[in-house]
């Protein structure tokens, strides 16, 4: 369990479109329904508690996405340059195709698990 936690926060290694989707969706579902939970039961202060971890998660996806791309985390900062700098980074975590094979942030996740080399032979029995 606590491995599943921390594959959420890994800051090394890539991830695919399909898995930054899924991962973001489910993060932003679970800190809205936090959200609207703590706002209920403790009032309007105790909200800022799930900005933290949120921040935290996003941010992690975000960087493993751009190593996908042969990217380094520092292409977040293109967020700050008004107006391009957010559509061309929302480009490329969301529209962008990864690197094939192996880049210098880890294999690649598209053939991760799949041996080539291996041969499967059937023969009837």
């Amino acid at each position: 369990m606590t491995r599943y936690l921390l594959a959420w926060t890994r800051w090394k290694g890539r991830l695919r479109r399909r898995a930054f989707l899924s991962m973001a969706i489910a993060a932003t579902v679970a800190f809205a329904v936090l959200f609207v939970f703590l706002r209920n039961a403790f009032g309007e202060a105790s909200t800022l508690l799930p900005y933290p971890p949120y921040f935290a998660v996003m941010l992690s996806l975000c960087v493993r996405r751009l190593h996908d791309q042969a990217r380094a985390a520092w292409w977040l900062l293109a967020a700050l340059v008004p107006v391009l700098g957010p559509l061309l980074l929302a480009y490329w975590l969301l529209f962008r195709r990864g690197t094939d094979g192996e880049n210098q942030f880890g294999e690649d996740p598209r053939t991760r698990g799949r041996d080539y080399l291996r041969v499967a032979i059937h023969e009837p029995a």
